[in-house]
């Protein structure tokens, strides 16, 4: 009989009826009914008439709010997993979104947003729902079939005596562990050797089933029971943990289960058939699946007279079993391998290989050279392959058959099984990739080398083709490796990110992962991908040649800082990126960065070891020389002293004086200096604010100068129009000028040097020229740092940090300083001070 299913319906919930009409214009391409309600309560009375395939909700409704009707309907069992989409028109902030998912919305979308998007979301579970509708009419007709089975059983129950006497003894002897509860409480009224041995051979018969195990209270077991005999819907379970009082203890087991309703003739709720499978190891379903070929050999006259009752038992485990006659040929349906890979029936059935078309192209010869020699020899069947399944992916399978064999010798049949070991051949496989990543990660502090040899590593394991790009010093991107599976590629991966405008704020892509830190994920990479960023068709063409199928963008992320990103894409159609490949996608990445991070810290800590033996030598320089006039001063005058040879002429006395206290001076300012560092590095650098005329301080510098600049042989002139007055430091302002000042004498000795005070849009603007030897551009950036100099302190003394410590007075003065210069030509610093009084008289800050 056909059955017409109407299409899923979408309930809409908005107060504004023109929301409702729009969001009904975006769903109507997908062709379901839709219901509106204008309120919360509407809705909740809507969900008593009908299922929805998806609520779209709005969040800020009056009186009952989205948020409220969201946690009313996840409070009924019915639409507790019925999908809430809420939308708002509001700003989306991050607790409204957390609020959202908790009362239970599986998304929240902001208005506007884009008609597609909420296109897709809705066509996935409308999708999803009609799987499910179809999946639950299946089982509704599986039920029926069962029921009417069960009929036949009963018309049938007083001629089956014997056979029923028979397959208590395949219960007792089965490889699954197999127990018969009855009633409301569990009573066990049944339960095989492998059961009991299971749950420690304890005395469980007659008891019910929480007294006889409460060491699983609390692991949602006793629920489950509970669930099927209350519902009589059937409950299956793959890979459950479960804790349970063995013959050697407590001890956790993995179980695939089946708790099966059993009902009476009338139709009414008598018990429940449990069949469970321990899993812990595939080295025990092996053996589980060799003691089952043994048993159904011991056993084959018992399996002749019951085959309906085996098929069914058959049916019910979760793993995929098959069956096939002498032959090979598949005589008899195997639903768990049709509802896995989607193969029809009579594809099935067709000849002895219609399984066949299931299995990966690249595994079917030797499949078929195993199973042709397993038949011709008699001999267990057994392999691992990869099957298809019916959404188009490929799983890995370990497959084992074996012949059930005759009193007389002949092979009646061949059993088998198929098991997914998907997850454990993927989990060897990252291991063991992420092995050798490490390994190559830790041969070397070239980070650039061994990021290249990873993004080979990586291909072709874990993409077509890769790129690694790490963030410069300055802000910009550097593409440091790349490889392709085509090597002749590998070009064009470093030539399209040359050719790509690098938006920072755009909502995708690389710039969005450099700037997030979140990782994007694209399985299937939509068209407009292609043309994102591009400036013409060259770059399109450039992507469309490398080839965009599956995406994934991770960040490179170490001590909570971004410093790159891993790009990796399939090209290829038929792969895509699944969750568990971002997963060692991500633990790659955090294994690169930590390396790269490692890398340069070692590097930077050679360079401050470096600059720390530089700056000891050239202190110890500095500091020396002006000792070393000192002493021979003080020694030249205890001379005179001792051999008292005569009173020292004053002039004489003065000039041993003077030479004293300039090389005092000068041990005093390399003093000051570097207490100056010192109190930067501490951020104790303090200001004492008053009324200064820079142009004053400009000329006492000049004026203390003096002598030095003629000892220099250069002319300084000041040229100013007048006072320049604001209010600043005038100690540190001294501190400037006089540093910029010992620069420019130093630096363009014999030639004359400039000194300018101007305004300029309310600040102070002071300039200082020199026509030395001027700085190469590429050192323009860094003689401002710490112990940094443009020329060697063989030829030129200091210890590099009057340049830093003239920048740190100026910015802690709200102002800036900047250095212009032409090699051989002179250098200009200019220094721009904000705080200049409108009117150039001094005043007092208003209180």
């Amino acid at each position: 009989m056909t059955r017409v299913t109407a299409r899923p319906a979408v309930l809409l919930v908005d107060d504004h009826p023109s929301n409702l009409q729009a969001l009904e214009g975006v769903l109507e391409p997908l062709q379901v009914r839709t219901t509106q309600a204008t309120s919360g309560e509407q809705a909740l009375k809507c969900l008593l008439r009908e299922d929805f395939a998806v609520i779209i909700l709005d969040a800020r409704m009056p009186g009952m709010d989205g948020f409220e009707t969201a946690r009313l309907i996840r409070q009924r069992a019915r639409h507790r997993d019925t999908p809430i989409i809420l939308i708002s028109a509001y700003h989306q902030d991050e607790s409204s979104i957390i609020q959202g998912y908790v009362e239970g919305a599986v998304d929240y979308l902001a208005k506007p947003f884009e008609p597609e998007v909420l296109r897709a979301k809705v066509g996935l579970f409308v999708g999803l729902f009609e799987k499910d509708r179809e999946l639950k009419e299946r089982a509704a007709r599986l039920r029926e079939a069962q029921a009417e089975l069960l009929a036949r059983e009963h018309a049938a129950l007083l001629e089956a005596a014997v056979q029923r006497a028979r397959l208590h003894g395949v219960f007792t002897q089965a490889p699954v562990a197999i127990a018969l509860l009855q009633g409301p409480t569990h009573v066990y009224t049944y339960a095989n050797p492998l059961y009991l041995r299971l749950v420690g051979r304890r005395d469980i018969l007659g008891k019910p089933a929480r007294e006889a195990h409460p060491e699983i209270d609390g692991q949602h077991s006793f629920e489950l029971l509970d669930h099927v005999f209350r519902t009589g819907e059937p409950v299956t379970g793959k890979a459950i943990p479960l804790r349970l009082e063995g013959e050697t203890g407590r001890e956790t087991a993995f179980f695939d289960f089946v708790y099966q309703p059993l009902r009476t003739q009338e139709g009414s709720m008598e018990g429940l058939l449990v069949c469970a499978c321990e899993v812990t190891t595939q080295m025990l379903a092996r053996l589980k699946a060799e003691e089952l070929s043994a048993r159904l050999q011991r056993q084959h006259e018992a399996l002749q007279k019951s085959e309906e009752r085996f098929r069914s038992l058959a049916h019910a485990v979760s793993q995929i079993v098959w069956t096939t006659d002498a032959e090979g040929r598949v005589a008899v349906d195997s639903p768990h391998w049709r509802a896995f890979t989607g193969q029809p029936l009579e594809k099935y059935f067709d000849g002895r290989y219609g399984w066949l078309e299931c299995i990966h192209p690249e595994d079917r010869s030797r499949t078929v050279r195993a199973w042709v020699e397993a038949l011709r020899l008699r001999k267990v069947f057994e392999l691992e392959h990869r099957v298809r399944r019916h959404d188009g992916k490929y799983r890995h399978m370990s497959v084992r058959g074996v012949p059930v064999v005759t009193e007389d010798g002949r092979v009646r049949e061949w059993v088998g099984i198929h098991i997914d070991i998907t997850e454990q051949r993927r989990s060897e496989a990252s291991a063991s990739f992420l092995a050798r990543a490490s390994a190559l990660l830790s041969t070397s502090l070239d980070y650039e080398a061994t990021l290249a040899h990873v993004a080979r590593l990586v291909v072709p394991t874990l993409a077509d083709w890769c790129a690694v790009d790490l963030l410069s010093a300055d802000g910009g991107l550097e593409r440091v490796a790349a490889a392709h599976h085509e090597p002749e590629k590998v070009g064009l991966v470093h030539e399209v990110l040359r050719h790509f405008e690098l938006d920072w704020n755009a909502p995708r892509g690389l710039p969005k992962v450099l700037r997030t830190g979140e990782t994007e994920w694209l399985p299937t990479v939509p068209e407009f991908f292609f043309d994102a960023g591009a400036r013409d068709e060259h770059q399109t063409r450039l992507l469309h040649e490398l080839g965009l199928g599956s995406y994934l963008c991770v960040p490179l992320l170490s001590r909570g800082r971004i410093l790159g990103a891993l790009t990796l894409v399939y090209a290829r159609e038929g792969r895509e990126y699944e969750e568990w490949e971002l997963r060692l996608a991500e633990d790659l990445a955090r294994r690169a960065a930590s390396s790269v991070d490692n890398a340069r810290l070692f590097r930077e800590a050679k360079e401050a070891v470096q600059v720390r033996d530089e700056f000891l030598s050239i202190a110890s320089h500095e500091l020396k020389t002006p000792l070393t006039p000192l002493r021979l001063k003080l020694h030249s005058l205890r001379r005179s002293a001792r051999t008292r040879s005569g009173d020292l002429d004053s002039g004489t006395l003065l000039e041993h004086l003077d030479v004293a206290e300039r090389q005092v001076s000068r041990l005093s300012r390399l003093i000051d200096s570097l207490l100056d560092v010192s109190r930067i590095g501490a951020g104790k650098l303090e200001l004492d604010w008053e009324d200064v005329d820079l142009v004053e301080v400009v000329r006492e510098v000049v004026g203390r100068f003096e002598p030095q600049a003629t000892k220099a042989g250069c002319r300084v002139t000041v040229s100013a129009p007048g006072p320049v007055l604001g209010r600043w430091d005038r100690l540190r302002l001294d501190q400037v000028v006089t540093n910029l000042l010992t620069n420019a004498l130093k630096y363009g000795a014999g030639k004359p040097v400039e000194l300018s005070v101007t305004t300029q849009a309310g600040h102070a603007v002071l300039l200082v020229h020199d026509q030395g030897i001027g700085i190469e551009p590429g050192n323009l950036s860094r003689i401002f740092e710490r112990f940094e100099r443009a020329v060697s302190e063989r030829h030129y003394g200091g210890l590099g940090l009057g340049l830093y410590i003239t920048r740190t007075i100026v910015q802690a003065l709200g102002g800036t300083i900047e250095a212009r210069s032409t090699p051989g030509e002179g250098s200009t610093f200019s220094v721009s001070l904000p705080g200049v009084y409108a009117e150039q008289s001094p005043r007092t800050p208003a209180l």
